[in-house]
């Protein structure tokens, strides 16, 4: 269903390769003032080529591939410039290391990344300029019209770059005018879902779960078999694209259906170890900095060096978590609430000078490395809320417990998307996501969100 999103992607990542590739040719013609012989390849090759799966992934951690984020301004740009200096810094490091002393690479490693990432940087230049956000889109019809429909409307509207554009909608119930979509064309009758995917050259029709039980839907979507159109069911689609599970899915059903599996032996087992390794990484940086971070946090302000407090875990069992203080101590047990629980906000004046800091980087969280290690959390998880928070959340949202399904983690994937989790709406949201990482769990996923977590703390953009 993302081919128009994933099509970019792949151009991207073909343009880099090959910006790297011919910087490589490039770079030993220069250095040696002739083109390199195949004997000086073959001696050059495998490290570079180690080196190149360095960049892609410097690359995708720093956003290079996230279509939202390509764009001709100078915020882009420099961060482009920022991921090819770390390339640099990285490989110079890397050669240094490695044991092979047959080669020099200094010269050509620098050359290399000039003449590779500036090639790659022309070519997303021109990119920009003729394919970016509008090109190779995929044109929906929705049938059906539900809240999400609304949501995914406005989404793909304001993010062309997502690769869909929603050319008409299909609504029997005669629940939407014409007026509140003004740029989409709007069908009151099923029968005319065929014409309107040869009039706008439809790719995709998105249907809304209440219509699969409708016979006249049926008998005209049965018709599709024969064309060349995809058929996909809102809430996978909406899946797709805000990475969330739609709340007008939540039944006993449906999660019978999707999360009674998630126990996973080989998976988890894996995941433990990776933990104990994480914990063992994450200990020795915290030992080295620790009495940076000490004395900061007792010069900025007065009160405890760790904050402490209960939270709940893997199958609501409590817990105490432990953190580096980042606010003020205003309560006498050193916390900054004096009135009850309340959520963090956005530019919360309770934050410290250094507490600021220390949450951008996320190193207000290192002295979770004990709960990891304890098996309190894991790597990646659903975030560990306080008993107060969540009994109020259970009272307005009853499936919001079954984030306890799996283990609490040091970074999650609703981490990633949301900001700060600070009304019950945006709380929803953050159930939502997090339903959504236990359902789609797997090594790819975590991957993906431990590499942009480095993103995260390596620009400041924690919370």
């Amino acid at each position: 269903m993302k081919v128009g999103y994933r099509s970019k992607q792949a151009i991207l990542l073909l343009g880099d390769t090959l910006g790297f590739i011919l910087g490589f040719f490039l770079s030993m013609t220069v250095r040696n003032f002739s083109p390199p012989s195949i004997d000086l390849i073959v001696l050059h090759a495998p490290l570079f080529s180690i080196m190149f799966l360095f960049w892609f992934v410097f690359n995708y951690i720093s956003g290079l591939y996230d279509l939202e984020h390509v764009s001709q301004n100078a915020k882009y740009y420099r961060r482009f410039s920022e991921t090819a200096v770390i390339s640099l810094i990285v490989s110079i490091v890397f050669f240094y290391l490695v044991p092979d002393k047959n080669i020099a690479p200094k010269t050509i490693l620098f050359l290399n990344i000039l003449f590779g990432y500036g090639l790659s940087f022309v070519f997303r230049f021109l990119y920009i300029q003729y394919v970016g956000a509008r090109r190779l889109q995929a044109n929906i019809i929705f049938v059906g019209f539900t809240k999400e429909v609304k949501e995914l409307m406005g989404i793909m509207k304001n993010q062309p770059e997502k690769g869909y554009n929603t050319v008409a909608l299909i609504d029997p119930e005669k629940n939407v005018r014409s007026v509140d979509f003004p740029d989409v064309e709007i069908f009151e009758g099923l029968h005319t879902i065929r014409p309107a995917i040869t009039n706008y050259n439809a790719n995709l029709i998105v249907i809304a779960p209440h219509l699969r039980q409708d016979a006249n839907a049926l008998r005209e979507l049965y018709q599709l078999l024969f064309w060349k159109v995809e058929i996909t069911d809102l809430p996978s689609f909406y899946e797709t694209i805000t990475g969330r599970i739609p709340p007008s899915t939540f039944s006993e059903s449906w999660f019978l259906e999707h999360l009674r599996h998630t126990e996973k032996l080989i998976y988890d087992k894996v995941r433990r170890l990776l933990d104990y390794v994480a914990a063992l990484l994450i200990g020795l940086f915290l030992i080295i900095i620790f009495p940076f971070i000490a004395l900061l946090i007792k010069l900025s302000s007065k009160g405890p060096l760790f904050f402490k407090q209960k939270r709940i875990g893997y199958n609501g069992r409590m817990f105490e978590m432990y953190k580096f203080r980042s606010m003020y101590a205003l309560a006498p047990d050193g916390s900054a609430e004096i009135e009850g629980w309340e959520f963090a906000k956005k530019k919360d004046k309770r934050i410290t000078p250094i507490g600021g800091f220390l949450r951008k980087t996320r190193i207000d969280e290192l002295p979770q490395v004990w709960n990891l290690w304890r098996g309190d959390i894991t790597l990646i998880g659903p975030r560990p809320e306080r008993p107060a928070i969540v009994r109020e959340l259970e009272e307005r949202m009853p499936y919001y417990p079954l984030r306890h399904l799996v283990r609490p983690g040091l970074t999650g994937w609703a981490v990633l998307h949301q900001q700060y989790t600070d009304t019950i709406e945006t709380s929803l949201q953050k159930l939502q996501y997090d339903l959504y990482y236990i359902k789609n769990r797997s090594f790819l996923l975590d991957l993906s969100i431990l590499l942009r977590t480095v993103n995260v703390v390596v620009r400041f953009m924690g919370q």
